[in-house]
């Protein structure tokens, strides 16, 4: 693989990572939706998550936030619809870096760690990487009806998986420290669109031909927690943390 990387260049103001809700809340089950689009795009450019409901998985690219739906197609989100779960920032200019050819998402994953080390393992980071694609494995998931049910079982009934293959697009990531498992994925979290607008999902794995990333560095952290009486119920510490490894790695 070819990794090579500029120089830090990341600005003194650093730009918060904002998040909606807690991964907790969304693994027990809490999808009544928190914010508008509209709202969410008040505090960032970038960012992934996933709509009321738990109605497809939700991707924010260049200030514009789309809907991936049960096919695997993304659609344009109105200002008025819903999310229950999200992580947003302002991309700005950071740590420019290059790839060659990524042949699985560990591989990458492994390479994005080794920047962490050096940039501090304990801060936030949001990574945006332009591409060409051999393949996209993704997955979203349908609409759910109210009483939810953990998002486990959701998944092992109406999740949806797709392998996209030969296209140009972009990830969208971003990266929490081990200390704040829980209230979001520790590690890395990865969604991909592609360039034509046309599909994408939450990604557990993909093999990159060649890509430019843009890294950000954050010391910032802003959360808004769910108001509802089903979060104020909930018992979190209960949200298992196995349930939460094969949520984020896509299970088997």
């Amino acid at each position: 693989m070819d990794f090579s990387s500029s120089p830090v260049r990341f600005l003194k103001k650093k730009e918060p990572i904002y998040q909606i809700s807690t991964l907790q809340s969304l693994v027990m089950g809490n999808y009544y939706g928190g914010v508008s689009v509209e709202q969410l795009l008040a505090h960032g450019d970038t960012g992934l998550g996933m709509f009321a409901a738990a109605d497809g998985e939700l991707i924010l690219l260049r200030h514009q936030c789309y809907r991936i739906l049960g096919d695997g197609s993304a659609v344009l989100a109105a200002p008025s619809e819903r999310v229950t779960f999200a992580s947003v920032s302002f991309l700005e200019e950071g740590e420019h870096i290059g790839f060659g050819h990524v042949g699985s998402l560990d591989e990458l994953r492994a390479a994005l760690d080794e920047r962490v080390e050096i940039l501090g393992p304990n801060n936030l980071y949001v990574l945006q990487i332009d591409g060409e694609f051999r393949r996209v494995a993704a997955r979203t998931e349908l609409k759910q009806e109210p009483p939810f049910e953990k998002f486990a079982d959701v998944l092992a009934r109406d999740e949806r998986r797709f392998v996209f293959e030969n296209l140009s697009g972009s990830l969208v990531c971003f990266y929490f420290p081990a200390y704040l498992e829980g209230v979001n994925t520790g590690g890395w979290h990865f969604h991909f669109l592609d360039d034509a607008r046309t599909c994408g999902g939450h990604v557990f794995d993909m093999e990159m031909v060649k890509g430019r990333a843009l890294l950000n560095k954050t010391d910032r952290f802003i959360m808004d927690l769910p108001h509802n009486p089903e979060f104020q119920e909930a018992a979190l510490e209960n949200a298992s943390k196995e349930e939460i490894k094969g949520i984020e790695q896509g299970g088997e």
